[in-house]
């Protein structure tokens, strides 16, 4: 696991992706997610970041439904941000 390195976000930044969330119409889950979605299309040797929330023991991962979400769509969702943060 030596490769991995945490990262601490500003307030400021959390704030940055709040708003450009909202201005693109999307919830914070689905615009962090296209964000990366979009570091993992990089090439071998480009700097990447892992993200993760520290939750208390015995806390489970929820997501969120979308309105009008069709069942296919949603699991596909789900299972992307199941490999990403299990």
């Amino acid at each position: 696991m030596s490769d991995l390195e945490s990262i601490c976000l500003e307030r400021s930044v959390v704030v940055a992706v709040a708003r450009r969330a909202e201005r693109e119409g999307l919830s914070v889950e689905d615009y962090v997610m296209r964000v990366l979605l979009r570091e993992m299309e990089l090439d071998l040797g480009d700097k990447t970041f892992l993200s993760y929330d520290a939750v208390g023991a015995g806390s489970a991962f929820v997501l969120d439904r979308e309105e009008g979400e069709s069942d296919e769509t949603y699991e596909a969702r789900r299972a992307t941000l199941g490999m990403l943060f299990s």
